[in-house]
């Protein structure tokens, strides 16, 4: 009796802790921190680690879990795995062979997929996840060769096959072997094979677009113009977004890793914060902008509270003036009510205009100067005045100043003010030089009250 209660009891336990069962290949992928990889770059490691023992038709152990796409893209080299010297076990949701026995106990992996491969002398395991990275057609990945770390994943594995696989470990003996140097080398050379992938995918765009416009100049209708055009803006903006979106994970990794040291001076300690925090808003702003290339009307007006924009715009904006002894100052009268200074604009849009107006600020002063910017609340509208003691813009120029492609600067593309104006103008704004002498440089923006 007492036996049976025992085992009942062991029974509860263990179906409670199968409850609460985690992924923990993800916590692999999450600690070592590698940068994400598009799918070209999976398909080459993949390749790469299961490719040494097919060419020397070695016996060994391999353990795969692969989604049904996957399956798709390796399927030349699972074919080959076949009719290897490989016993292969396989821990996919939808089976990928008959002659891969299927050992999946449960489904707790959700998307993560991986290769683990162990003979006499070799040893490497590669996990990947699309799901987990933030960046749509990269994946987060884990990897590593010839390591006594290769039994982390192995028990991992293991712990959910329903065959016992350790006398394979036992076999083979990863944990007898450890080469750190090496796994930093061949980390070093994915993240180079990932950026040689993502240069010829850029490579590849630009030969079809200009090819495209060839065929282009022989068109006349306007519609097939901006569809066009229309869809290469919606292509580029995609691709630029993959790369903000590794630079915001990224960002993320710091801010996370920094919440783990104690830094003793606090002044270095607000300064890395306030840091990755103006890196998070410009992320913002330029993933934002990036929808410009997809929609000519996508505007998200919100009831704002202008000082607190400035303030930000500020903070964002003083980045261009590292090298510069600048003073930047905003004059905002304390007796406005809050209400009197609610603006309706589209927060992200309306930034990027302030940030680039004080961006020409800083640029138009060579070494030391004042940029103030000066709210003022009207019957009807709320004007914003920026100014600047810098260089002047010549009179011949301030009548040219909002053309598109127009500029005075050697590396600028003449879009800036152009932008700027017209952006305004979608949230019923204005935007206008007011005066430019040898005293101050002054624009002013419009905007109506609420």
């Amino acid at each position: 009796m007492w036996l049976n209660s025992k085992n009942k009891l062991r029974k509860k336990v263990e179906k409670l802790r199968n409850l609460f069962k985690k992924n923990e290949l993800k916590n692999l992928i999450y600690i070592q921190e590698n940068k994400p990889c598009n799918e070209q770059t999976i398909k080459g490691l993949f390749r790469s680690i299961v490719e040494p023992i097919l060419d020397g038709n070695v016996e060994s152990l391999v353990l795969c879990r692969l989604e049904e796409k996957s399956q798709q893209n390796f399927n030349g080299i699972l074919k080959r795995l076949e009719y290897s010297n490989a016993k292969v076990y396989d821990f996919s949701d939808a089976p990928i062979k008959e002659s891969f026995e299927n050992v999946l106990k449960e489904n707790i992996w959700d998307k993560t997929e991986f290769i683990y491969i162990l003979s006499q002398r070799y040893g490497a395991v590669l996990a990947f996840d699309y799901q987990n990275s933030e960046i749509e057609g990269f994946a987060e990945i884990y990897i590593m060769h010839n390591s006594k770390l290769l039994s982390d994943s192995f028990e991992i594995i293991n712990s959910n096959s329903k065959v016992d696989l350790n006398d394979w470990q036992e076999k083979w003996h990863p944990d007898r072997r450890d080469n750190e140097t090496l796994n930093n080398s061949i980390r070093k050379i994915i993240e180079l094979l990932d950026e040689t992938n993502q240069e010829v995918l850029l490579s590849e765009m630009e030969k079809e677009f200009i090819k495209d416009t060839s065929n282009l100049t022989e068109k006349s209708d306007s519609a097939s113009r901006l569809d066009f055009f229309s869809n290469k803006a919606n292509h580029i903006a995609h691709e630029i977004r993959n790369q903000l979106s590794i630079c915001d994970l990224y960002s993320t990794i710091v801010q996370k890793q920094l919440a783990k040291v104690e830094l003793k001076n606090e002044e270095v300690e607000k300064s890395l914060t306030k840091a990755l925090d103006c890196i998070q808003k410009s992320l913002k702003i330029a993933s934002n902008s990036l929808l410009d290339l997809k929609s000519l009307n996508n505007n998200n007006f919100e009831i704002l509270e202008l000082p607190e924009l400035i303030k930000t715009a500020i903070e964002l904006a003083k980045v261009y003036a590292n090298d510069k002894d600048i003073q930047i100052s905003h004059e905002h009268h304390e007796n406005y009510e809050p209400a009197q200074t609610q603006v309706l604009a589209d927060e992200q849009k309306f930034l990027s205009v302030l940030i680039n107006l004080i961006k020409n600020a800083v640029e138009s002063i060579e070494k030391a100067g004042k940029i103030n910017i000066k709210t003022k609340v009207c019957e009807k509208t709320i004007e914003i005045l920026i100014s600047n003691n810098g260089n002047p813009i010549t009179k011949e120029l301030q009548g040219k100043i909002y053309e598109e492609g127009f500029t005075t600067k050697t590396t600028g593309c003449g879009l800036g003010l152009y932008i700027c104006k017209k952006a305004l103008e979608e949230q019923f704004g204005q935007l206008e030089l007011k005066k430019s002498d040898d005293i101050s440089t002054e624009f002013k923006i419009t905007l109506p009250r609420i």
